[in-house]
C-alpha cells in the first residue's frame, strides 16, 4: 500500500507541474522533435555521400530516408514518435539523489508523502510539543497530521510526549500559554512510537499567548544545527531520516525565505554537523505536491554537491 501511496504522490505532482508548465513542456517536445528530423537527415546524408551509389546498402538508406516524406501516414507515425521520445526525454522528474564521496552520506530530495517513507519520521512541533488539535495545531499540517495518526491508533499523544521529555529539563515554563505551559530549547527532540513506526517529534517553533507561531531565519539555522546534533545521539540515531520542508505553512517566517533557501539550509546544516557525527546515512527531504513548481529538481543533485561544500556563515 505504502508503495502504490509514494507512486500516486508522485503522479499528482506531475500533473501539478504539468497543468501549471504545459506550454513550456510542449514547446520543449516540439524542439526535440525538430531536432530529432535535423540529427536523422543529416546523419543519413553524410552517409548517403560514404557509401556507392549502385550499392544495394545506399539504395535502402535512400528508400528508409525518404519513406516518411513520399508516404503521410509514415510522416505522422515518424512525427509521432519523436514526440513520444521528447516527452519521455523532458518528463517532469520529482526526485533529486546525492551521495557525498568523502563520507557516504545520501541527501534525496523528493517530492512524496513523509508517512509513507520507511524510518525515522520528523515531526515538526511548537516549542510546548502541544497536541490541541484543531485550535492550536492546524490538522493540515505535518503535526496536525501526525496527532490524528496517534488518536486513529489509540495512542495518547500528551502521555507519550510526557514519557519521552521526563529526563529532559523545559528551556522554561509559561503559565499563561495556551495548553501544554513548558517550553523547550529549539531542536529538541521527543521520540514517539505508533505501533511498528517511529517518530521523532522536534520544537521547531515558538508557541505565543495569542496562539501563533513563529521563528525567525537566524533561529531557524540554530533549529537545524541542534536538531541535527541531537539526532545523532545513540539512542535516537537511524540509518534514515525524513523530514518535510519545515516552515512552508501555519507558521510565521519571511516571506521572502523561500522553500528552496529552507531545502538549502537543511541540506547545509546537515553535512556541517553529520561529517563530524553523523545522525544517519540517508536524508530524504520530502517536499509537498503542492510546493513541487518551487524546487529545481533536474538540476538540484548538482545544487546539494555545492551545498554539501559551502560552510554555514
Amino acid at each position: 500500500m505504502a508503495k502504490v501511496n509514494k507512486r500516486l504522490t508522485s503522479l499528482r505532482a506531475k500533473m501539478r507541474f504539468l497543468g501549471r508548465h504545459w506550454r513550456e513542456l510542449l514547446w520543449d517536445v516540439l524542439k526535440t522533435t525538430v531536432a530529432g528530423f535535423g540529427i536523422i537527415i543529416t546523419f543519413s546524408d553524410a552517409l548517403l555521400n560514404v557509401l556507392p551509389e549502385d550499392s544495394r546498402l545506399h539504395e535502402l538508406l535512400y528508400k528508409l530516408v525518404h519513406l516518411p516524406f513520399d508516404h503521410p501516414a509514415t510522416l505522422l507515425i515518424a512525427i509521432g514518435l519523436l514526440m513520444l521520445i521528447g516527452l519521455v526525454m523532458n518528463w517532469p522528474t520529482t526526485k533529486a539523489t546525492y551521495k557525498d564521496p568523502q563520507t557516504d552520506l545520501k541527501v534525496i530530495v523528493e517530492c512524496c508523502d513523509l508517512f509513507d517513507q520507511d524510518g525515522l519520521r520528523i515531526i515538526h512541533c511548537v516549542d510546548t510539543f502541544d497536541t490541541a488539535l484543531g485550535t492550536i495545531i492546524s490538522p493540515r499540517s505535518v503535526h496536525g497530521l501526525f496527532l490524528a495518526r496517534c488518536k486513529k491508533a489509540g495512542v495518547d499523544a500528551d502521555a507519550a510526549i510526557d514519557t519521552a521529555l521526563r529526563f529532559t529539563k523545559p528551556a522554561a515554563t509559561d503559565e499563561e500559554l495556551p495548553g501544554r505551559k513548558d517550553r523547550y530549547e529549539l531542536g529538541t527532540v521527543c521520540p514517539v512510537e505508533i505501533g511498528q513506526e517511529t517518530y521523532g517529534l522536534v520544537s521547531f517553533s515558538h508557541l505565543n499567548k495569542e496562539g501563533s507561531i513563529e521563528i525567525t531565519r537566524k533561529e531557524y539555522v540554530n533549529f537545524m544545527m541542534n536538531m541535527w546534533k541531537n539526532l545523532a545521539a545513540p539512542t535516537l540515531r537511524q540509518d534514515v531520516i525524513n523530514v518535510a520542508v519545515m516552515g512552508n505553512r501555519f507558521v510565521d517566517l519571511p516571506s521572502d525565505f523561500s522553500t528552496e533557501q529552507k531545502i538549502d539550509m537543511m541540506i547545509q546544516t546537515f553535512f556541517a554537523v553529520a561529517r563530524k557525527k553523523a545522525c544517519c546515512r540517508t536524508l530524504r527531504i520530502c517536499v509537498h505536491e503542492s510546493n513541487m513548481v518551487e524546487v529545481d529538481f533536474p538540476h538540484y543533485k548538482i545544487i546539494i554537491e555545492h551545498l554539501a561544500k559551502r560552510p554555514i556563515i
